[in-house]
């Protein structure tokens, strides 16, 4: 069976003015159970990257550097239908002064479910995945390097399909992991982010993931991608003090 998700829609978003208790309670207890009620949001979540993951961070570029929480939904077909319900309501929500605006979204936008994986010792499906109860994700975004060629890029893309992802689904913690790739205008063609769906806390996932990089097949990327993140997001539980940056 097909998976009835077909997109999934981020946000990599920095809060300014030391603003987190707001933002959180603002999107934990108005702005997302607003988007739930939509016919093509199949489910969301957000995670944040607490500074003992922020230092632990392998690659940070640009305004992703500044992030410091993602969110992610999942919508299903009709595609467009879905995203167009889910802008309105933004629109609808921020006319009635219940958007919060101290904020800043260094990648946003709707990208296409491409593949999902789960790890060997996970019994579920790996399109059942994100439903699974999870105490963070390891997040990788990256874009094709300029004038990338269609066998340099079909070179790595089979690598991470069958070689790579494979290799992170062995450290400690992972789960599975989902494969999007971005459609529309609001990113560049082929910019790609895979979401590893961690059970394990995210610091003994990454003491786990230092052991064991020495063991992993490497492959040259630089001809295929530019990364532009690569680090690991917390969970977060409703009953939090969100007080990570205080």
């Amino acid at each position: 069976m097909p998976n009835k998700v077909k997109a999934g829609f981020f946000s990599f978003t920095e809060v300014l003015d030391g603003r987190h208790r707001e933002y959180n309670e603002w999107h934990l207890f108005d702005h997302m159970p607003e988007n739930f009620k939509l016919e093509g949001l199949q489910w969301g979540q957000r995670w944040v990257a607490t500074p003992d993951l922020v230092e632990r961070r392998l690659s940070a570029k640009g305004g992703l550097a500044a992030s410091r929480y993602v969110t992610l939904y999942l919508l299903t077909d009709p595609l467009r239908q879905a995203l167009d319900e889910f802008r309105a309501l933004g629109r609808t929500l921020d006319s009635l002064g219940r958007f919060f605006k101290a904020r800043r979204s260094h990648l946003s936008g709707p990208f296409r479910f491409i593949k999902a994986y789960a790890a060997p010792r996970i019994l579920i499906d790996a399109e059942a995945i994100p439903y699974r109860p999870n105490r963070g994700v390891f997040v990788t975004v990256q874009d094709h390097v300029e004038d990338v060629t269609d066998s340099a890029l079909d070179e790595a893309r089979q690598w991470y399909d069958r070689v790579h992802i494979a290799d992170l689904l062995s450290v400690r913690g992972v789960a599975g992991c989902w494969w999007f790739e971005a459609v529309g205008d609001t990113n560049p063609r082929g910019r790609t982010v895979r979401v590893y769906w961690l059970d394990d806390d995210p610091v003994a996932f990454h003491d786990d993931l230092q052991a064991k990089t020495h063991t992993f097949s490497m492959m040259d990327l630089s001809k295929a991608y530019s990364t532009l993140l690569v680090g690991t997001y917390r969970s977060i539980p409703w009953g939090s003090s969100f007080d990570w940056f205080d």
